[in-house]
């Protein structure tokens, strides 16, 4: 990828771009965590399976991942206003049907959810790439770090309100309310798109459908794959061969794209820019665990330090505290020095953090692993906002779509390893206490022990009274154990993010240029 693309003509709209954007971009990601506090309500009220009602999760993030790219490239070849357009239309009007989804019928009901989830999803991967770009496009050069950190600092701040609205509305509404609400924002964003001129030099070129459909097929597949590593089981026949052929289809991708003569991405500009690779190859390490504190951070919070959903919400929050402080400083700091020292500065005070929240966590109280929360959240944000500047810098306007699609593609495949990764850490450590304490406590044999662990902690177990006998003490036992459990299986896994980061800081040390890029477009 080049530079040299010209400067766009015009004045800079800076923080005006916001107005129709925000609340676009805010509804996106929220939905990325919303459900998950309401999807046991939905279970019972529809009476869904427990795999639908992980779906109604998993499909989103899945669609969104899989079409990103796609988002990307067809924003810079019809127009990122006209896109995202499309996009918030697509997504209100699946969040609308969501929310009609017919009662009485647990079939009709899966499948009319996971279909809506999955546009949603399609709707969001349209939007999200558009959106950075015309954002970007929207600031001069040395002003795009402070535009850039402003928009994530307040889509970070939607994705940490979804679990806390998500139980609001439905406890004192109705769950569809979650879906329904996405309908007047998006209203509220369409019309001040109308109104607002937004930077916008479409390049038309044909459409590459042969690579659509390898990168979306490929994507789809493995990270499908990975997701449901934890409920399939790594060594399984669905899980290795999900992967697998996800990964043959992206190679396969990557060799067609190669000879193209208008492609989806142009790998072969991608391969010879190594900075914008190197960005690419952090913000993918970086994901693994930004996804996964959270969502495990808010289980932590319910089941070893006791809280209600409600409050579990508040308790995550904590960690955005410092990360709007740590992004407003990263994105300056980029604009003045580069990326280099704000990115490998936040990576390592991320590692210190998580390791301080690692290391209070079986104390199971919010107040202990708060400092570790906090510095965890600042490290967050020196990283976000430059990391993601840097790599679209790094591209030529007429390529900002396409790269942000890159972008998004490998962020949403790190969120999804991170999730399967320390999740299945947490799970098998989980479960292997859970057995040895029904061994040594309830004198329960080692193989019903660990079948015991298995099903309470996948979710199949029927309670005591299948039990016999030893079904109050097996009960007693869990009961006194399951909040130290898991908080010891966090706490591995928090360990094992620091590591993650680590890795990332010494790639971020060692191959990232040092010093402010000039001859910025």
């Amino acid at each position: 990828m080049t530079t040299s693309a010209p400067r766009a003509t015009g004045d800079y709209l800076r923080f005006g771009v916001l107005w129709p954007l925000v609340p676009a971009m805010a509804m996106v990601m929220i939905d990325f965590t919303i459900v998950s506090i309401s999807v046991t309500t939905i279970q019972a009220d529809l009476g869904i399976s427990s795999t639908a009602a992980q779906w109604t999760v998993t499909a989103y993030a899945l669609a969104t991942a899989a079409f990103v790219a796609l988002g990307g490239r067809l924003g810079d070849t019809i127009g990122h206003k006209r896109i995202v357009t499309i996009g918030i239309v697509v997504f209100a009007a699946s969040s609308l049907m969501c929310g009609l989804v017919p009662d009485g019928n647990g079939t009709t009901a899966e499948a009319w959810l996971i279909v809506f989830r999955c546009l949603q999803g399609i709707g969001g991967a349209l939007l999200i790439p558009s959106a950075t770009v015309l954002v970007l496009n929207a600031f001069p050069p040395e002003e795009r770090g402070k535009g850039i950190s402003v928009f994530f600092i307040v889509a970070g701040l939607f994705t940490a309100l979804g679990p806390i609205a998500g139980s609001y509305l439905t406890e004192y509404w109705t769950w569809r309310a979650i879906f329904w609400i996405n309908v007047p924002v998006a209203l509220i964003s369409l019309f001040e798109l109308r109104r607002t001129r937004l930077v916008d030099e479409p390049t038309p070129a044909p459409l590459d459908v042969r690579g659509a459909i390898l990168i979306v097929a490929g994507m789809a597949l493995a990270v499908l794959g990975i997701q449901q590593s934890t409920v399939w089981g790594w060594g399984s026949p669905a899980t290795i061969v999900s992967i697998v052929a996800g990964v043959v289809l992206l190679a396969a991708f990557w060799q067609v794209e190669k000879r193209t003569e208008h492609p989806l991405i142009d790998v072969r500009k991608l391969a010879a820019n190594r900075v914008f690779a190197i960005d690419n190859a952090i913000m993918f390490l970086f994901f693994t665990v930004w996804l996964a504190i959270f969502l495990f951070g808010s289980m932590y919070f319910q089941i070893s330090a006791g809280q209600e959903p409600s409050q579990a919400g508040f308790s995550i929050l904590t960690v955005f505290y410092t990360f709007f402080v740590g992004s407003r400083i990263g994105g300056a700091m980029m604009d003045k020095q580069g990326p280099k020292i704000p990115v490998a500065a936040g990576l390592l005070v991320t590692a210190v953090g998580l390791a301080l929240w690692a290391h209070q966590a079986t104390e199971l109280e919010h107040l202990n692993v708060l400092w570790g929360q906090l510095v965890t959240g600042a490290g967050l944000g020196l990283v976000m906002s430059a990391a993601n500047t840097d790599a679209l810098n790094r591209v030529g306007i007429a390529e900002r779509g396409e790269a942000s699609g890159v972008i998004q593609t490998v962020r949403n495949f790190g969120s999804a390893v991170g999730v399967a990764l320390l999740g299945t850490i947490i799970l098998q450590i989980q479960q292997g206490k859970t057995a040895d304490a029904l061994e040594t406590q309830a004198n329960v044999p080692a193989d019903q022990a660990q079948e015991i662990a298995h099903s309470i902690l996948a979710g199949t177990h029927s309670g005591e009274g299948g039990l016999g006998s030893g079904g109050g003490k097996i009960g007693e036992v869990i009961g006194q154990t399951l909040a130290l459990d898991f908080a010891e299986a966090f706490q591995v896994a928090l360990y094992v993010g620091a590591g993650i980061l680590v890795v990332a800081f010494l790639v971020a040390v060692t191959r990232l240029p040092a010093g402010r890029q000039e001859d910025i477009v």
